[in-house]
């Protein structure tokens, strides 16, 4: 009997594939269980491979009648594998639904390409000029044809995919819509299905093993062939892939900061090379990385500058709060203006990027902190789980009731989080609707849901939240917007802050007044900050512009490329060593400059100190180039490392 040999790739961090025989032919891309080190596993084929010289293990099963991933999957999570240097099984694992990262045997389903009716009812509008010629030019888009989409905040960008996604799906293409946040989902989704129907696909981590399950095999059989989803659902195989549209993609939520730092947009561009196919990437404040690209000629660029109304954004008024008196983090000079607000059956949003209750709880006697054990963050406050947590590694605490240094009784909580901004103006508005978007808020499954729908099905109400409030939701009746505590974004010691803190800034302007006259406000010690003032025009274009003049000068992304080799170990010593080797060692290499070792930010998380080197070079082939050689040349060529080390590319989390 004739024998077969293949490379597998195992879901284990070791950056090589294992060789199994098989008395079968078996294609690329499919899975299969293997013994590995005594235990069973699923790993997927790569390749066949010719007879080696060691004896081999028999493949024990072939899960799959036809390859979980075709042959351009297998292409794109080649090169994810290589570029940010990862073992290639655990590539594949996390882009896998989790019933299939199991023994389980899957039979593809018959392919049943399903058709798609349009409501015209729900199109019965006409697009305004603005909306057209962005749909006249989005739709010429042909081959790998990459588009920068930008749209100010209620333009519309929206209803310009939804046609796009029509043209695609009467030219019998599939479209993937990647959005950053679950949060986005549910009014997408509902938007999507009263334009197109119920066969609209979700996929992110919070849907069941089974829902991810059903829509992976509803697209495999091209029953399902528009997805909306998260990273990942990239890999969702959708039949015949024409388009991507990537919304909100300047988002941070689209790298993934734990195991696999990948960015789910620069996978999407690679997915839409491969396939030679449009991508879209949309957004009401772009990326610098990606305005640079149109600068270059490399990426083409369409914006519309005005709202669907003809209005122009809103502007910002910049509030200084330093000599003035605040109550809960709320200046209390707002509350009659919150109060004028309120009695006209308006509603009122309330953006600060803190949750809990207070962000110190300390004793007023000694100053002792509540501290994390794990971690050298301090405890915030929840009050209303009487908690004290972590919010870097999720421990909870009870709260004492006396001072564990001096046994003092005198405990207090300072600042001011979204839980003590709600408990106040519920003492102040005891009568108005209180809505809370944070991750605590929306844990549950169907929380969010049902707190989008009440924001929805009232009229007047307090709107309160993280960012979660600020991406993307469409709320009407919101007249007044306040920012607390924007000034931490211009004192960060992270390389893109100042770029993160304007976009954030526009796209909380964007959730207020998308129907009418509007005032936000933000509340800032820095009244005369001059990043701050060029932002209250809310021209953002504008702004980039003279934000990327400056990062030119300072030779800083997307001028130049970074990367951080982190090393996390529970000795500091071990560390710094293991880092000061590297750095010796890419010392070699004239092309690239190091900065550290340094210990992070938050230098302890879980137990575990963390220092990074900073790398740093012109071009981002030549920082691969050098950090692959020493990842290959020096970091795998040890035996015994004493710490766990990660490579973060463009990193957009810098502590």
């Amino acid at each position: 009997m004739e024998k077969f040999y293949y490379s597998v790739s195992i879901p284990v961090p070791v950056r090589k594939d294992f060789t199994y025989s098989s008395d079968e032919k078996i294609q690329a891309g499919s899975r299969v269980k293997v013994l590995f080190n005594k235990r069973e596993v699923v790993g997927v084929v790569c390749r066949q491979t010719p007879k080696p010289a060691f004896k081999t293990t028999k493949i024990e099963k072939l899960l799959d009648e036809k390859p979980t991933f075709d042959a351009l999957a297998l292409k794109t999570l080649n090169w994810v594998s290589d570029f940010y240097i990862y073992s290639r099984g655990e590539v594949f694992s996390n882009f896998l639904p989790p019933k299939l990262r199991k023994d389980f045997y899957y039979e593809s389903p018959e392919i049943k390409f399903n058709e798609y009716e349009v409501n015209d009812d729900d199109k019965r509008f006409s697009l305004t000029s603005h909306q057209q010629r962005a749909f006249k030019f989005l739709n010429k888009l042909d081959g790998f044809d990459p588009c920068v989409f930008h749209g100010v905040t209620s333009s519309g960008k929206t209803e310009v995919y939804m046609r796009l996604v029509e043209e695609a799906l009467k030219k019998g293409g599939s479209c993937l819509l990647l959005i950053p946040e679950i949060s986005l989902t549910p009014q997408l989704e509902q938007r999507f299905k009263k334009r197109f129907g119920e066969n609209i696909g979700t996929y992110h981590s919070k849907k069941t093993s089974k829902e991810r399950f059903e829509t992976w095999k509803k697209s495999k059989s091209g029953e399902l062939r528009v997805l909306i989803g998260t990273r990942s659902s990239l890999f969702v195989p959708l039949q015949k892939l024409s388009l991507i549209i990537i919304d909100e993609e300047h988002d941070a939520s689209f790298k993934q900061q734990e195991g696999l730092k990948f960015s789910a947009k620069d996978v999407a561009i690679k997915m839409a090379q491969d396939r030679k196919i449009p991508i879209i990437l949309a957004s009401a404040t772009p990326s610098l990385k990606m305005l640079h690209l149109v600068d270059k000629g490399k990426y083409k660029f369409f914006s519309i500058p005005k709202r669907v109304n003809d209005k122009n954004p809103p502007k910002f008024s910049i509030l200084n709060s330093h000599f003035l008196d605040r109550k809960s983090g709320i200046d209390t000079n707002l509350l009659s203006l919150i109060d004028k607000t309120i009695s006209k059956d308006k509603k009122v949003l309330i953006f600060i990027n803190r949750r809990g209750y207070s962000p110190v709880f300390k004793c007023t006697d000694c100053n002792w902190t509540a501290m994390c054990n794990s971690c050298n963050s301090r405890l915030v406050y929840h009050k209303d789980s009487a908690r004290l947590r972590c919010h870097r590694c999720d421990t909870s605490f009870g709260v004492p009731h006396s001072c564990p240094e001096c046994e003092s009784t005198k405990l207090t909580s300072e600042g001011v989080g979204t839980q003590k901004i709600e408990s106040f103006l519920n003492e102040e508005f005891p009568s108005v609707p209180m809505v809370r978007l944070d991750l605590d808020s929306t844990r549950k499954k169907g929380s969010l849901e049902r707190l989008l729908s009440e924001i929805s099905d009232t009229k007047k109400a307090f709107l309160i939240g993280t960012q979660m409030i600020a991406k993307g939701h469409d709320f009407s009746d919101v007249e007044l917007g306040i920012v607390i505590d924007a000034d931490l974004g211009l004192v960060s010691h992270e390389v893109n802050a100042v770029e993160k803190l304007s976009q954030l800034l526009i796209q909380v302007t964007g959730r207020v007044g998308r129907s009418g006259k509007s005032k936000i406000i933000v509340q800032s010690n820095l009244l005369d900050n001059e990043y701050l003032n060029i932002l209250s025009s809310g021209d953002y274009l504008e702004f980039s512009k003279h934000l990327l003049k400056e990062y030119e000068a300072a030779n800083l992304p997307p001028f130049s490329s970074l990367a951080i080799l982190r090393a996390s170990s529970p000795n500091k010593t071990s560390n710094v060593n293991f880092l000061n080797k590297a750095r010796k060692y890419l010392e070699k290499e004239t092309n690239c400059e190091c900065i550290g070792p340094l210990p992070d930010i938050i230098s302890k998380i879980r137990g575990n100190f963390r220092h990074s080197l900073l790398l740093k070079a012109k071009t981002l082939p030549t920082l691969h180039k050098n950090t692959k050689n020493l990842v290959e040349g020096y970091i795998e060529k040890q035996k015994r490392l004493k710490v766990r080390w990660s490579v973060d590319f463009n990193p957009i989390d810098y502590q």
